[in-house]
């Protein structure tokens, strides 16, 4: 895992990482959105959520960063308890995201738990 370190000097330097941090979440998110466009006539989820990821790829570009935590606060004080499951279920997959390439990695050699099999009875 690489260290990255955040600009330590002025907070307009901060923002300015923040401001090409959401550009370029908007392009990756406007992409995927025409990727599932495109593979959505033969899925039946797929124009749906290509619908969805476009428009998150709008709502990304249209406002600040600061909007956007701002609306995330009006949302979580408005509807606590599902604001708190969504959060329980993201860092579930996020958590799962992280250690599926973690299991080829584990903290034995591969080969010594194959040995320690059961002996076969003939």
């Amino acid at each position: 895992m690489s260290e990255e370190t955040l600009p330590a000097g002025n907070p307009r330097d901060l923002e300015g990482e923040l401001e090409q941090s959401r550009q370029s979440a908007a392009r990756l998110l406007e992409a995927f959105a025409r990727k599932l466009g495109s593979v959505g006539g033969r899925m039946p989820f797929g124009r749906k959520a290509a619908g969805s990821f476009g428009r998150a790829a709008r709502y990304v570009q249209d406002y600040a960063v600061r909007d956007m935590a701002a609306g995330i606060d009006r949302i979580v004080r408005k509807n606590p308890v599902p604001s708190i499951m969504l959060a329980v279920v993201a860092g579930f997959l996020v958590g799962r995201a992280i250690q599926v390439p973690l299991r080829g990695h584990s903290y034995g050699n591969s080969t010594e738990h194959a040995n320690r099999r059961a002996p076969v009875r003939r």
